[in-house]
């Protein structure tokens, strides 16, 4: 073999011997990064928790376990201490790191579970909310709800205008024709009386409990809350209406609150009537 070819092969060689080492260093740099990090103590779930369990009876089914500081989950509990005397307020899966925000009061709890007699004819329907949106998401099943509709502006124009004389047109001072875009104004109103409650689900509890609080004011919900409502089918095409193209919001209402006057919408116009 002349020495041409072995200048070659030599070449190859290295080559291959570079990029082996190469490789062996970027596989190592993940392991390096992942020694170099803080690893923490987490509760996790090991076998499947059902909603409504003590955290007395839960505990059995967790241990302890060490993960990295970034793979942490969000409000995750070294211990239970912090729960204790609450329920699970959701159900609890295998690998379920264990947070403080699935924890839940066991009265709460109940009065989200209570069963409503929905009347023969009423259509039941889910809407997601926010906590103030839902009376500070302290509605329960057997309340009576109005609901309030909510809209931004529509645009008039869906129909391209063909006569001069249109509203939506306007007549410039040269004598030429502008099209103009008219839309309806903001507007709020009473859509529907006495919707009756029949579910409401916490989508996450409050984190921890109202303890540090002053006598008398709660912890509010710390994300949405599902209703559930049963309604005539009318009212359920307005509500759905209003869930796809703007906001509802629902008020508490008693047995003997109006529900015959007018109907009044509200928009700047009138807001401070």
């Amino acid at each position: 073999m002349n020495r041409r070819v072995l200048g070659v092969v030599a070449a190859i060689l290295l080559a291959a011997a570079g990029t082996w080492v190469l490789v062996q260093y970027v596989s190592k740099a993940d392991e390096r990064a992942e020694a170099d990090q803080e690893l923490v103590a987490v509760l996790v779930v090991d076998e499947a928790i059902a909603q409504g369990t003590p955290v007395a009876v839960a505990q059995a089914s967790m241990s302890t376990k060490l993960v990295r500081a970034d793979d942490r989950a969000p409000g995750a509990l070294e211990n239970l201490d912090s729960v204790r005397g609450l329920v699970t307020s959701i159900d609890f899966l295998p690998g379920d790191q264990v947070s403080a925000a699935r924890f839940i009061a066991a009265e709460v709890l109940l009065d989200t579970q209570l069963t409503v007699d929905v009347p023969e004819g009423l259509l039941e329907l889910t809407v997601l909310l926010t906590a103030e949106r839902s009376v500070g998401g302290t509605l329960k099943p057997g309340d009576k709800v109005a609901v309030l509709s909510s809209f931004d502006p529509f645009t008039l124009d869906a129909v391209e205008p063909t006569n001069p004389d249109d509203l939506n047109q306007f007549l410039q001072n040269d004598g030429t024709v502008e099209t103009i875009t008219l839309t309806t104004p903001n507007s709020t109103g009473i859509s529907v009386h006495k919707a009756l409650v029949t579910r409401v689900q916490v989508t996450e509890a409050p984190a921890e409990e109202a303890a540090a609080q002053p006598a008398g004011v709660d912890v509010a919900p710390a994300t949405q809350v599902l209703v559930t409502m049963a309604v005539a089918p009318g009212d359920a095409e307005q509500i759905i209406f209003t869930a796809e193209y703007g906001a509802i919001w629902l008020a508490r209402e008693t047995q003997t609150a109006p529900e015959e006057d007018p109907v009044l919408i509200i928009t700047r116009a009138n807001v401070y009537r």
